[in-house]
């Protein structure tokens, strides 16, 4: 398949980088940026990236000084953006992109630090969502689905004493998410980031949508004077 692309700069928790990304691959979004802003890569860490895209978070542990990274996501076309970045960014000796869902390409191994950008979207908002391609898969019908997989798979593939990051959000259910969690780690979670988001175009289009979706209980919201805002959170577990 071929890769439509496009070349720019970034900068993520402190680092300067060149990324090649693609209409089909998840681009760098807000909740990178806030991933890269609350993780903390320990110098010679070996770092897992889970749902790594266009490899943003990967190349930012590999400058932070990171030994190794594995990072793997289920699209080949993020994989393949991935290397060709990580190339790019003088890091492709630290850096190994896989295709593959969650932990089945990196088999026993274990990490200092595994950061999490899966898919967490409830699955009707992710359809209307600007930055969700309709190649990419989504979350489910609650959005959980592929993180609660994850937090449960985190434990069999960290150090003593390593750390999961995870990014969760009020457009999906984040009940769901944290009784993963605090059933994984017990009282070893904590909040590190969390941002009021407004709402995009879209979602003002869709907002009878978001309303049913609300009183479902699939996701939440609340209204301030006349804007819409969704909350995104930043988790650390650990061992």
């Amino acid at each position: 398949m071929s890769i439509s692309a496009s070349t720019r700069r970034y900068q993520f928790g402190g680092c300067e980088m060149e990324l090649e990304t693609s209409e089909d691959v998840f681009q760098p979004t807000l909740t990178s940026r806030v991933l890269a802003r609350a993780v903390t890569i320990p110098r010679e860490a070996q770092v897992l990236d889970l749902g790594c895209g266009v490899g943003v978070l990967a190349i930012m542990a590999a400058l932070k000084g990171a030994a190794h990274v594995d990072a793997v996501d289920v699209m080949p076309q993020a994989c393949a953006l991935t290397a060709a970045n990580a190339r790019r960014n003088g890091v492709s000796d630290r850096v190994d992109a896989s295709h593959g869902d969650l932990f089945e390409m990196v088999g026993s191994r274990r990490y200092d630090v595994i950061i999490s950008d899966v898919s967490g979207v409830v699955d009707e908002v992710a359809r209307f969502s600007p930055w969700y391609p309709e190649s990419i898969p989504t979350g489910g019908h609650d959005g959980a689905d592929h993180i609660v997989r994850l937090i449960h798979g985190a434990a069999d593939h960290l150090r003593p004493g390593g750390t999961l990051y995870f990014a969760t959000g009020s457009i999906s259910n984040v009940q769901r998410t944290l009784d993963a969690a605090r059933s994984t780690f017990g009282n070893r979670v904590a909040l590190v980031e969390q941002v009021e988001v407004p709402f995009c175009q879209e979602f003002n289009d869709n907002m009878a949508a978001m309303t049913r979706l609300r009183d479902e209980g699939l996701v939440d919201f609340t209204v301030r004077r006349s804007r819409h805002l969704w909350t995104l959170q930043i988790y650390r577990a650990w061992l």
